[in-house]
């Protein structure tokens, strides 16, 4: 009988390739362009002061008239206080042990672990910098069984949830009342469904919401996540102590169309850009929206046989050159953009305040921590921080784009 691989088999060698194959999407654009533009605090919190309004004590008057009332400056304090965001990794001893060399492993478990739960992290903060302040990843329809239906099958909403993540479900008030701690088992991008485990409860309905497990207060409501572009990029709500209500000028220029969508043309961009200016005197200088939408517009150059130069943003991104007026600006594409939106800011406006880097707890000199009664030990990645603007009338944003 002829020797074959399939008699040989128990002879033959695995041949395992050096390195791991990175299978999952690690980037994090918008947080690459904001982490150059931070504030150190210290105390409770920061607070800066905000020019609001002018001294209206201004006029022409006839000769010998009465002079105007004299008026004043105002200002507003802006405060801000910061968000805590976590990441937390354990590893067994016998891990450890098991893959301190390279004959036992591709890689050493620390190494793997620290730098994994710092690109995870990130990559969470990076959602959050694009959310509307109340934590909410997606918006509940129904739910049976242990499939719960999202209200649209937005593809935002399913690229920020992942089999394995831990969610609860819930109101915006109340974000425990269907699920809490429920692991996501399944995910139907087709169809919007995700399974759950244990299952939500019945009552699921559309004033329903899936947040990432203890991102808010049970008690409160308050969410204990970063307040989001949507949130700051507004022309209404309070925002940092400011009430635009009673400092109109505390607001950004937002540009809609009551829910009909529509093409993300040069004009529409110059309209706002010019609105921007007008509001602050300030031209915007970078646009961020989701991939879909920049394919709307790049589909229009294409038509009208026009082709625009791209530029390199921080970490390396590639933008695409919108000329709008005097004015050009990069659009760029993050996979956490809220669809049918796009952002146009002025990024020297947009900073994040901050008390920490990214860093590991030491305090007791030790990056690593024994879990008590195990064989194991942890570590524990922090940082201490809020995303803010300084000037909210710098800012625009674009709603009911067509994504194409």
């Amino acid at each position: 009988m002829a020797l074959t691989l399939t008699t040989a088999d128990s002879a033959l060698k695995e041949d395992y390739q050096p390195a791991i194959r990175e299978q999952l999407n690690q980037e994090i654009m918008m947080l690459n362009q904001i982490e150059t533009n931070s504030r150190d605090v210290e105390g409770r919190r920061a607070v800066l002061s905000i020019h609001t309004a002018r001294n209206n004590g201004v006029g022409a008057r006839a000769e010998s008239g009465t002079l105007p009332t004299a008026g004043n400056q105002s200002y507003q304090e802006e405060r801000v206080s910061l968000k805590y965001n976590y990441g937390r990794i354990q590893i067994s001893g016998p891990v450890i042990r098991a893959m301190k060399s390279d004959s036992g492993s591709f890689i050493r478990a620390i190494e793997s672990e620290v730098n994994g739960v710092v690109m995870d992290l990130k990559r969470d903060v990076n959602r959050q910098i694009f959310n509307n302040a109340n934590g909410a990843i997606a918006q509940c329809a129904s739910v049976s069984g242990a499939d719960v239906t999202l209200t649209t099958a937005s593809a935002t909403q399913l690229r920020q949830l992942e089999v394995g993540s831990k969610i609860d479900i819930g109101t915006v008030t109340s974000p425990t009342d269907h699920a809490n701690g429920s692991e996501i088992t399944a995910i139907n991008t087709s169809t919007g469904v995700i399974t759950v485990s244990p299952s939500a409860s019945a009552g699921v309905g559309s004033s329903d919401f899936v947040f990432r497990h203890g991102a808010k207060s049970t008690v409160s409501g308050a969410t204990h996540e970063l307040t989001g572009l949507q949130a700051i990029v507004n022309d209404s709500g309070t925002l940092f102590n400011i009430n635009p209500s009673s400092v109109t000028s505390w607001v950004s220029t937002v540009n809609g169309n009551s829910g009909t969508n529509r093409a993300a043309t040069d004009n529409l961009f110059e309209n706002v850009i010019d609105e921007i200016f007008l509001d602050s005197g300030q031209a915007p200088t970078f646009i961020v929206t989701t991939p879909a939408v920049r394919r709307n517009y790049a589909s229009q150059l294409k038509a009208q046989k026009r082709f625009t130069d791209t530029t390199t943003l921080k970490g390396g991104f590639s933008a695409l050159t919108v000329d709008a007026g005097t004015v050009s600006l990069p659009l760029a594409i993050d996979r956490d953009a809220p669809s049918n939106k796009a952002f146009v800011l002025k990024t020297d406006n947009i900073m994040q305040h901050q008390s920490s880097d990214w860093e590991f707890m030491d305090e007791d000199g030790s990056v690593l921590s024994r879990v008590s009664a195990t064989d194991a030990y942890e570590a524990v990645l922090f940082k201490y921080h809020e995303l803010t603007t300084d000037r909210r009338n710098v800012h625009g944003r674009i709603d009911d784009l067509t994504e194409s």
